[in-house]
């Protein structure tokens, strides 16, 4: 009797990364992957790889002993998921699905498996779960919040409140895909609700014109979606489609106003930010890529090297107190900034009397 196991391979953030790095970059990408993923392969007899374009491949091992098969199966996976990391710019996650005698049935389970990346994250190897036990009820409401952002016409705002409120209850233990995606149905429902200025005689709301906003096949499209950076875009265009325009103060302005605030807290992180303004660290990175074609990390180290060639060109503070000053921890840590970033030292750039626009 042969049995079969099943090994998805599937790249981090595909539809994010290409999104922002254009689709050429994506193109070369996906060729050093596919090449990492036939060079893990290609050496056992036992294995073959079978692309599912446009970032997937299927890896299936066929063996006698179920056991020993698994075992194989998750050498393989790690081995797999190093190497993407190692030849390209993405991370993978592989997701393994138990044994099986017909390759179908094998590809079904570790696509179920793969499920698990909305709950888990990326850049692992996710096996079958041994049980399954789903929360009865989302860890935190955020629907008196919620309101308010969706009555403000906030569109951004109320789609990064979502978003990282997704992230929280997906840390939430016995937290599964199928839960998550029927607590997030329901709260677009409740958005669908607050937002319908359509009312019937009754004052209840008008469901066959809500619906005209959000199609079914919108709801069953949350079912196919298994990235959270991917789900958090989604969000943020489909609350666009359901909710009216209206002047609004969006989840990037608020990241950037508080960031303009405490750039020079030496402990302030993306995540520190994104509980700051009610969104996700996802959602956040997203958008400064998108809207600004940088990164946060980037935004953050030009707040505070603009500040620090400031104080260099106008005070005769030492390089700690500088550093102090403007969010580094140490003056080594203000030198190496300057240097990758700036091209001299602290020092030099005081020495040529420089000026910040410079």
């Amino acid at each position: 009797m042969t049995y079969a196991v099943a090994a998805l391979v599937d790249i981090d953030d595909f539809m994010v990364s290409e999104k922002t790095r254009g689709r050429p970059w994506a193109l070369r990408q996906l060729q050093r992957a596919d090449h990492a993923v036939r060079a893990a392969t290609s050496a056992r007899r036992d294995a073959t790889c079978h692309p599912r374009p446009p970032e997937e491949w299927l890896i299936m091992l066929s063996g006698a002993d179920p056991g020993a098969l698994m075992s194989d199966a998750e050498e393989l996976a790690e081995e797999l998921r190093a190497r993407i990391v190692r030849e390209t710019a993405w991370t993978a996650t592989v997701s393994l699905g138990g044994p099986s005698l017909e390759h179908v049935a094998a590809e079904r389970d570790a696509r179920r498996v793969n499920d698990y990346k909305l709950v888990l994250g990326g850049d692992r190897v996710i096996a079958p779960p041994a049980h399954e036990s789903a929360a009865p009820t989302p860890p935190v409401r955020i629907e008196q919040e919620l309101t308010r952002r969706v009555r403000a016409g906030d569109r951004n705002g109320a789609a990064g409140l979502l978003a990282g409120w997704v992230d929280r209850c997906a840390r939430e233990p016995g937290a599964d895909p199928r839960t998550l995606r029927n607590w997030l149905i329901g709260q677009l429902l409740f958005v669908v609700d607050v937002a319908n200025r359509s009312r019937l005689a009754d004052g209840s709301t008008d469901w066959v014109e809500a619906c005209a906003r959000l199609p079914i096949e919108d709801i069953i499209m949350v079912g196919d979606i298994h990235e959270r950076s991917y789900l958090h875009i989604w969000l943020r265009e489909t609350l666009g489609r359901l909710m009216p325009a209206a002047p609004r103060r969006d989840v990037l302005a608020l990241a950037e106003a508080y960031l303009a605030e405490h750039y020079t807290d030496p402990g302030l992180r993306l995540a520190t930010v994104a509980q700051a303004v009610s969104a996700s660290p996802y959602y956040i990175s997203h958008l400064f890529a998108e809207e600004r074609r940088t990164t946060f990390l980037r935004h953050l180290t030009g707040l505070r090297l603009r500040h620090a060639r400031r104080l260099l060109s106008t005070s005769a503070l030492p390089v700690d107190v500088i550093a102090a000053h403007t969010g580094y921890p140490t003056a080594k840590a203000l030198r190496s900034a300057f240097r990758r970033y700036v091209g001299c030292s602290p020092t030099e750039y005081r020495r040529a009397g420089l000026r910040p626009g410079s």
